[in-house]
């Protein structure tokens, strides 16, 4: 996954210089060919296109700033950011139909085993139960939300297998 993130980071650079370099390529071709019509740029020489280029480029900063910092015509909407990812605790579809059957064969596996070494194995029909529960849940449905919600802390607060997740859902 880092190196991945890593590719796609010097990507998003690329892009982003890509598009800083169109911006001052195209205001050096605008300034060579328009300073000729200015007079007063026409006879500093050399300068003048430059002195062209960074009046344009200092103006669309100045344009930029007004769009991004007084006028905020980008920000997303309130509401969107209220809203919260159903899948985070709800079940998504690639759950139900990959990690479930999965998690399914290795508990009916390791009740097996258990059984066969004479073992206790309510832990294991356990998880079993808190799985199926989850399964049923959808993300449509709010109190399915609210209910994964309050399975998995009663499932966590009986099975402290990862410290972390327990004091997560301890400071909830």
């Amino acid at each position: 996954m880092r190196i991945r993130k890593w590719f796609m980071k010097q990507q998003w650079r690329i892009v982003q210089i890509r598009t800083i370099w169109n911006l001052i390529y195209g205001i050096f071709i605008l300034a060579g060919l328009y300073v000729g019509y200015i007079p007063i740029l026409a006879d500093m020489g050399i300068m003048g296109p430059f002195i062209f280029a960074g009046i344009v480029f200092f103006s669309f900063l100045i344009i930029g700033y007004i769009y991004d910092r007084v006028l905020v015509m980008w920000a997303p909407s309130q509401e969107v950011t209220y809203e919260r990812n159903p899948y985070q605790y709800v079940p998504s579809p690639k759950d139900h139909i990959f990690w479930f059957p999965i998690y399914s064969t290795i508990l009916d596996a390791c009740e097996q085993l258990a059984e066969e070494f004479n073992m206790d194995t309510e832990d294991i029909k356990a998880t079993k139960k808190h799985y199926a529960e989850i399964q049923k849940l959808r993300p449509e449905r709010n109190e399915d939300i609210d209910r994964s919600v309050e399975l998995r802390k009663e499932f966590v607060a009986k099975y402290k297998f990862n410290t972390e997740i327990a004091e997560e859902v301890d400071d909830e």
